[in-house]
């Protein structure tokens, strides 16, 4: 090999590099000059053509990019950089509306939408001169265990194509993990961002309810709540930052400002009341040796100076888990309903107006039917007191407890059309956080037979902090950004 190739190769291997670069390393090396946004933007561009076939992005805008990035360019040139993010590319879901950006919720019914107005969470990350450079792949309208749909191809796991990337924010997971971008944001009504960052090998957070507002335009459910998916901690603390605030346009928006959660992220956990459940009381996992591996990562708190506990929990009978469920479910298109039934709250009123044996009988009637529910039937189900059952005893649990530990889901990504996994065993060990308006997040737990696991952590509502705190605590201690998926060229 002639010096000249030596050299090619070692400056390869040095862009390489790039694509498994933090954020907040890339944003010190704008700075110091050593990198400028447009030579990142450039080297991304070739990187996500080179692995389009994973079906990370339904739409992705390069002129765009190219433009943002050479602005950036020029701002660190002058030494005037803007905003906490300024010339970093994010990609974003694509059921999140960005203002005169494609945005098709994953379905071909809104193949051409370019919203006029952005997500609360889309205009703050411009104003933090973020570059939204892409549209994560997801399921149509996001109700699906796997990220497919007729407006683009599937999103596939970086660790295996013959696998899942998990729903629906599998886009989001799959370009965190295949170094697809830095920053990446998905949205969860139920796991939808927990079990993608398990399948998929990264770090995701489920925010409180109302922690980063969903108003203006935004698909979303009603447990739904917009969050990172990175493969550092301090990134997703940083994006985080940047997207949480009080916005009256979310009816549920919280009060109270966030704190800064970069100035507590490396506290430790030293003093924290973390306990570990393998079950929550309720789950049957489908392989049990993926509870016995985050056992193993939950103890490693001990070590860290956490008061470790393994109590147990009950946190609801088998016949609140069935009520739930039907909740749950119902919840997942409850807003989508509402826009599309004129008459809602009239049949609403009505429904909850029933005698309670009635509204039983048609909730059972619902779980026992296969098929979509109809409008009608979503209203005759709700239960309006099953939402706040789960809350009630977790509000008990964490009278004792700063963080509860669980599996995110207790089993590895499966096989591309292996449409065995309900609703029920897909959630099982997650929605309980969307449903009580908890904060939850999934944490790298290794391997098993060769695909990535993830810990769950959950804490109080408004105490992301704690999440962050422990994930980087973890993070220090076994880190996982050396492991890579062993991307492969497009078949051809």
């Amino acid at each position: 090999m002639s010096a000249a190739d030596v050299a090619r190769q070692a400056a390869g291997q040095a862009d390489e590099e790039l694509a498994w670069t933090p954020a907040w390393r890339l944003r010190e090396m704008f700075e110091r000059r050593e990198l400028s946004p447009l030579e990142f933007a450039q080297f991304l561009l070739v990187r996500v053509d080179r692995y389009a076939h994973y079906g990370a992005f339904i739409t992705v805008f390069p002129e765009l990019l190219l433009e943002q990035a050479k602005a950036a360019t020029e701002r660190f040139a002058r030494g005037e950089p803007q905003g906490m993010l300024d010339g970093l590319p994010v990609s974003i879901k694509d059921t999140i509306f960005t203002k005169g950006l494609r945005t098709t919720l994953g379905s071909r019914a809104f193949a051409d939408l370019t919203p006029d107005t952005d997500a609360v969470a889309s205009e703050r990350l411009k104003a933090a001169n973020a570059i939204i450079f892409a549209k994560n792949n997801t399921p149509e309208f996001a109700l699906n265990r796997r990220s497919f749909n007729l407006v683009s191809r599937e999103a596939l796991n970086p660790w295996d194509r013959t696998r899942t990337s998990g729903g629906s924010s599998g886009g989001a997971g799959v370009a965190a993990a295949a170094g697809l971008g830095p920053l990446a944001v998905g949205t969860d009504g139920g796991g939808s961002i927990r079990i993608p960052a398990s399948f998929n090998g990264v770090f995701g957070v489920l925010p409180s309810r109302g922690r980063i507002p969903n108003g203006a335009g935004l698909y979303h459910a009603p447990t739904s709540g917009i969050g990172p998916m990175t493969r550092d901690v301090r990134d997703a603390a940083t994006l985080f930052q940047v997207m949480a605030c009080c916005d009256e346009r979310d009816v549920r928006t919280m009060r109270t400002p966030p704190p800064d959660y970069l100035a507590q992220l490396e506290d430790g956990v030293t003093g924290l009341r973390m306990a570990w459940s393998a079950d929550l009381g309720r789950v049957t996992p489908d392989d049990p040796a993926i509870p016995e591996l985050c056992h193993e990562v939950a103890q490693t708190f001990a070590k860290l100076g956490a008061i470790y506990s393994e109590p147990d929990i009950r946190l609801e009978d088998p016949h609140d888990s069935m009520e739930l469920d039907t909740e749950y479910s119902r919840l997942q298109v409850a807003d989508w309903f509402r826009s599309l039934v004129p008459d809602y709250q009239d049949l609403l009123s009505w429904a909850w107006s029933l005698p309670p044996e009635k509204k039983k009988l048609l909730t059972i009637y619902i779980l026992d039917r296969s098929d979509r529910p109809t409008a009608l039937e979503y209203v005759l189900s709700i239960r309006p007191e099953v939402r706040y059952r789960p809350k009630t005893r977790l509000s008990d649990l964490f009278k004792d407890v700063d963080i509860l530990m669980a599996p995110v889901i207790a089993r590895t990504a499966f096989t591309c059309g292996d449409e065995s996994v309900t609703p029920w065993q897909y959630t099982a060990y997650t929605h309980i956080a969307n449903v009580s308006g908890y904060c939850a997040a999934s944490v790298p737990a290794g391997f098993h037979n060769g695909m990535p696991i993830g810990l769950q952590l959950i804490a109080r509502p408004g105490e992301e902090q704690l999440l962050f705190r422990a994930a980087r605590a973890l993070e220090r201690e076994r880190p996982w950004s050396q492991d890579r998926p062993p991307l492969e060229p497009p078949i051809e």
